[in-house]
């Protein structure tokens, strides 16, 4: 997109917010931990969000709930190097489910500069493997001997979805308030930031600035009841560090 164009569009959509902002508090239009989000695109009369691509004329908007968890999710990627990963690294390392013991899980978040301890005596980093141009997922036992290192992310795809997904991202900050079990959203003024470049990107994830987490759970409803859920592999930054991968415009 030109930056004419993209200019264009920042102007239009803080034209957008601030309609929002003048309705003051807004009830919620979604449940769970991403209904900030759901309920600003519902408003902005977007379509269902594609993940893979910008929610607004070329710009991905990040709300962010005050006092709420510091990171901020940058984008949605499982492995790329072969079908079922996912699968297979649940097999590896899962843990039993506190509550269902019998079902395994996998939630966890990895760094670049840090070994991540998790039940079963295992530990995993993420190695950015510049010679075969992939970032890898690294698995180790109790005396750091290899268990696994094929679980990997290309460069090429993860380039790709980063420059595409999130060139243009507007933070847009969101005070949030119970009445009477009712959740109302009242949404605040937006900063803009244009990406920097993707050999930053993975510096920073060996720097374990941005880092990996993993959502692999199971069903709780009767008719899936036990089958594998994937609720998405994510890679994560910060709201503090935004400005080592991004530039404020």
């Amino acid at each position: 997109m030109k930056t004419k164009n993209i200019y264009n569009s920042i102007e239009e959509l803080k034209l957008e917010l601030y309609k929002i902002q003048c309705k003051n508090w807004i009830p919620s239009k979604s449940k769970g931990t991403g209904a900030a989000g759901i309920t600003l695109e519902k408003l902005l009369h977007k379509d269902e969000d594609q993940f893979i691509l910008p929610d607004y004329s070329g710009i991905e908007l990040k709300t962010k709930i005050e006092g709420s968890e510091p990171y901020i999710s940058l984008f949605s990627m499982a492995f790329d190097n072969k079908p079922l990963e996912i699968r297979r690294l649940l097999k590896i390392g899962g843990y039993p489910d506190k509550k269902n013991p019998q079902f395994k899980v996998f939630q966890i978040a990895v760094y670049g500069n840090s070994k991540k301890f998790v039940r079963g005596n295992l530990t995993y980093q993420l190695k950015v493997d510049y010679s075969q141009q992939v970032l890898r997922l690294i698995i180790l036992d109790y005396h750091c001997q290899l268990i696994d290192n094929s679980m990997s992310w290309s460069f090429s795809q993860l380039q790709s979805r980063l420059e595409h997904k999130m060139n243009y991202v507007a933070l847009i900050p969101v005070k949030k308030w119970y009445i009477n079990k009712t959740i109302y959203f009242r949404y605040l003024n937006a900063k803009f930031f244009q990406l920097k470049d993707f050999e930053i990107f993975l510096k920073l994830i060996e720097e374990g600035i941005i880092r990996v987490t993993f959502r692999i759970s199971y069903f709780k409803d009767e008719e899936r009841f036990g089958n594998i859920h994937d609720r998405g592999t994510t890679f994560e930054i910060r709201e503090d560090d935004l400005t080592k991968l991004f530039d404020e415009i």
